[in-house]
């Protein structure tokens, strides 16, 4: 099975929106967000576990914060279904809209690329 055919991403707080999810929903995809699994509010950390605990693969816009979880993951050899992370520059030319963003998850998904245990900047796979 395909990755985008198996995959169910994660969407942490700050990418949970409703046009990202019609059309990740619209390209195939399974979505799960902070609204419809009662976890709402939840610190990087706790939203980084339960994607994992879940088998799903995290979404976010906060490159930052969850690159250090990664690496502190991997110190700790915990493991994770895969961190998928967008920059944003608040340069309307430049930063990627939603369906750019579908369109380098797809990408990325075809590429063969492991997605378990890995951070992949989407910014790379438009």
């Amino acid at each position: 099975m395909a990755p985008a055919e198996s995959a169910v991403l994660y969407l942490d707080d700050c990418s949970d929106a409703n046009e990202l999810i019609a059309l990740a929903r619209q390209a195939g995809l399974e979505v799960r967000t902070p609204r419809g699994e009662s976890t709402e509010g939840w610190d990087d950390d706790r939203h980084l576990a339960y994607a994992a605990s879940h088998g799903y693969m995290l979404l976010t816009y906060n490159v930052k914060d969850f690159r250090a979880l990664h690496a502190q993951w991997q110190a700790e050899g915990r493991r994770h279904h895969g961190i998928l992370v967008v920059y944003f520059e608040n340069n309307r030319l430049r930063d990627m809209k939603r369906p750019n963003i579908i369109r380098a998850i797809l990408n990325l998904f075809n590429s063969g690329l492991p997605l378990e245990n890995e951070f992949h900047v989407l910014n790379h796979w438009r």
